[in-house]
């Protein structure tokens, strides 16, 4: 039996864990804040369910599926499609090929025109041929001139495209490389977006559930790391076989001196409302071009457990300018224009601005990187793969998979 240490306890971290304890070895993870999970927790406040921004993990994700037990989560989905605001009112966009009654009203929608949407569906086919491997090895571009190539119109990006995929990779300005983008758009056409029963930091408990008892140590910051040994803040020095970084980008840069690219940010704010804006679960996308407010989810309507009884909790995310997001009574406004005068009886319950949201992943950028540092140090995180749930996961168990090779080797 080899003894590892993994300093983070995020997703990446936890996968590198959980790989290495489930070969029978020892693992002793060491986090500096007071909880498991990195940027994906999730806080109780006054009977509210606030995760640490709008997430969502997106089932069809394929390391994912391998991790962890969806049952045991008791997963509740979002349904597919969503809510488009225009300027004309509010109109729905469905998939007609896995709800066949959402067709005519999906066609009918002024989103786009029908040129637009059976593009959209060539675009599908072909992102879902192959494999998954294969769609992270195809040329790359950004988003927004993969789009160009695929000639959807300005209306039709603007409207649906642009409002769709910043919600999920916080990226408005479509610069993110094409490959990311087609990965999730694979992923949205298999499975579906959905939240844990109890909040999105339950997917950081399940993995540290599956640890040894005192495997986790919080409130332990580590201020340096060597091949077999790492050093915290409290001088003591934690000798091991091998020695897992996985971090954020900034943490672990500092620690390995290893290349950082930008960040994603995002703006949430967590309402409280007596009655819902709408009733359907479904994201809600402003396809109108006109103020911050990006996107909106009504979490209850998903996941009961997110509000207290006769409550209703929105999310109202604001990806991109964090500024722009921090304006409460201009996103007041656009939301009363949305959904009515209720929305001034909003409680406002929490803010969340999250200026190192995810690794801005742009094209030309050599990911994934290799696990294994000149310094025979190991680097896990959704910035050595992408930046998503299931590029941390696959980064962790990766990361672990090598330093076990190392260990062997020694």
């Amino acid at each position: 039996m080899s003894t590892f240490t993994v300093v983070g306890a995020g997703l990446a971290g936890l996968a590198a864990a959980v790989t290495l304890t489930d070969r029978g070895h020892d693992v002793t993870v060491l986090e500096q804040s007071d909880g498991v999970g990195g940027r994906v927790r999730t806080d109780e406040v006054d009977g509210y369910l606030l995760d640490r921004g709008f997430q969502i993990l997106l089932t069809a994700y394929p390391v994912a599926q391998r991790v962890f037990d969806y049952d045991a989560l008791d997963l509740r989905r979002f349904d597919a499609g969503s809510f488009v605001q225009l300027d004309s009112g509010r109109v729905r966009v469905g998939d007609p090929l896995r709800r066949p009654g959402d067709l005519f009203e999906t066609v009918q929608a002024p989103v786009g025109s029908l040129i637009d949407k059976t593009r959209l569906l060539q675009w599908r086919r072909s992102v879902m041929a192959g494999t998954v491997d294969d769609l992270w090895r195809k040329p790359e571009c950004t988003t927004a001139a993969r789009f160009a190539d695929l000639k959807f119109s300005d209306d039709f990006v603007d409207q649906f495209l642009r409002p769709l995929f910043a919600g999920i990779t916080l990226d408005p300005d479509l610069l993110v490389t094409s490959r990311f983008t087609e990965f999730v758009f694979r992923m949205l056409g298999t499975g579906f977006g959905a939240v844990p029963l109890n909040g999105m930091g339950e997917l950081g408990k399940q993995l540290a559930g599956r640890l040894g008892p005192n495997a986790v140590r919080l409130s332990t910051p580590v201020t340096s790391v060597e091949a077999t040994s790492v050093q915290t803040a409290g001088g003591e020095v934690i000798e091991s076989d091998a020695v897992i970084v996985a971090t954020d980008m900034g943490a672990s840069s500092a620690l390995t001196s290893t290349p950082t690219f930008e960040w994603n940010s995002v703006t949430t704010h967590w309402f409280s409302s007596d009655v819902a804006p709408f009733e359907e679960r479904l994201l809600f996308l402003n396809g109108t071009r006109e103020g911050s407010v990006n996107n909106v989810a009504v979490m209850s309507n998903v996941s009961p457990r997110y509000a207290p009884p006769g409550k209703h909790l929105s999310a109202v995310s604001i990806p991109g300018d964090v500024d722009a997001g921090q304006d409460l009574t201009a996103i007041r406004s656009q939301l009363r224009g949305w959904f009515g005068g209720a929305v001034t009886e909003w409680e406002l319950l929490r803010t969340d601005v999250i200026r190192h949201a995810q690794p801005r992943h742009l094209p030309g950028e050599a990911v994934p990187a290799t696990a294994r540092l000149d310094s025979d140090v190991f680097v896990a995180g959704d910035h050595r793969y992408n930046p998503s749930i299931n590029g941390a996961l696959q980064s962790g168990r990766a990361a672990a998979r090598a330093a076990l090779e190392f260990a062997n080797q020694r």
